[in-house]
């Protein structure tokens, strides 16, 4: 093994074609008050100026690495950056985003003091240069900080499953056998699948430490798209996530990490289904038939009966019902109402008592999510 430099970290930042952006991501890493880190760039074939850029930011600060590559693949980028890396520890960012103030200060610290394998912290958007708040599942997965927890102790921080929001100890990094597979736009997933099972120790914290670029045309690594090509992906990275829990941890990690696929991934996936042409269309189909469990499994009940519905139609393959229901308000949870049958609560959404749609009524079942929103709006 490599020795590492000691107290070091290595940022690895995989870039093409980002120039009206690298600037400030470089700044934001420099910038952290914690100079003993290297920031290595990877160059994936930019057409535009971000080389140049970069090369100017290498010029006037040592701590700033220029690698060039050619792979067409921001996975094959990550992999070539890490082999450069020389410190004790390893953080990822992409080269739109923002890290925040004090991020790398406050995740080494807080593994220094535990001796866990690896830190996460919390990350919010950056929105026509406004910071928004994250998916509400990222929020709660980062409500308190955790010292020396673990995935079989809190699953939940699953749901946070991109990279550059995590510092790594490199010892464990290399230990645990980690490293990108390359191809695909959601192999962050598997990454994060793999520290997960492996990590003995946990460190959450619940401060933003990146703030995340949603760039309107949809051209961010990280954003979602809706091409037959990245939801095949998605899902298959999906079902491979899952089997590394499967072999790696325990059934109930694997079985909380299904449920926050089909609630958080796959939902936001099938929202965009209007959008979808028809190979498209089958993608999704295909993907959510690979990740469903049978019809009575238990982790239906923590899945919003909001996606539950529209699951149903669209592994039925009914695609009219399926564009009808979202047009009809059915990932409105609020617009319809709650009500209960012999002590189960359920939700009226779109199809409620339609025999034709032959939905079944086990499909309306509320989750305990949705009864507390239901809840909040009673009180608001």
């Amino acid at each position: 093994m490599a020795e590492r430099t000691s107290g070091w970290i290595s940022v690895v930042m995989p870039v093409h074609d980002v120039a009206d952006y690298v600037d400030a991501s470089i700044r934001s890493v420099l910038s952290q008050g914690y100079w003993r880190l290297e920031l290595i760039v990877v160059d994936d074939a930019s057409e535009d100026a971000t080389r140049d850029r970069v090369r100017r930011w290498v010029e006037r600060d040592s701590r700033v690495r220029l690698v060039d590559a050619s792979f067409g693949d921001v996975n094959a980028a990550r992999n070539l950056g890490v082999s450069h890396g020389k410190g004790e520890y390893l953080a990822f960012l992409d080269g739109d985003d923002l890290m925040l103030a004090g991020a790398l200060r406050d995740l080494v610290e807080a593994l220094q003091a535990s001796g866990s394998d690896f830190a996460v912290g919390s990350y919010d958007r950056l929105v026509d240069g406004r910071r928004t708040p994250p998916a509400f599942w990222i929020d709660e997965a980062h409500e308190t900080d955790r010292r020396r927890t673990s995935v079989v102790q809190f699953a939940q921080i699953m749901v946070n499953a991109v990279q550059w929001t995590k510092v790594y100890r490199r010892s464990f990094w290399d230990s645990a056998g980690l490293a990108f597979p390359e191809g695909g736009h959601f192999q962050d997933q598997l990454v994060s699948a793999r520290a997960y099972a492996r990590a003995e120790r946990i460190d959450v914290l619940r401060r933003a430490v990146v703030s995340w670029r949603i760039r309107h045309d949809g051209s961010s690594m990280t954003q979602q798209g809706v091409n037959t090509a990245q939801i095949r992906d998605r899902f298959a990275t999906a079902v491979r996530a899952l089997e590394v829990l499967s072999r790696e941890s325990t059934p109930e990690v694997c079985e909380a990490r299904r449920a926050q696929f089909l609630g958080y991934d796959a939902a936001v996936a099938t929202a965009e289904l209007p959008r979808m042409s028809h190979d498209a269309y089958a993608a999704l189909r295909s993907g959510l038939a690979s990740l469903a469990p049978e019809a009575n499994e238990p982790v239906w009940n923590v899945v919003p009966a909001e996606y539950k519905v529209l699951f149903d139609l669209i592994l039925r393959d009914d695609h009219e019902r399926a564009l009808q229901y979202i047009a009809r308000g059915g990932l409105d949870l609020l617009q319809h109402d709650l009500v209960e049958i012999d002590g189960v609560q359920y939700v009226q959404m779109p199809y409620w008592g339609d025999e034709a749609a032959g939905v079944p009524l086990v499909r309306f079942r509320a989750a305990p999510r949705e009864l507390r929103a239901f809840a909040a709006a009673s009180v608001s």
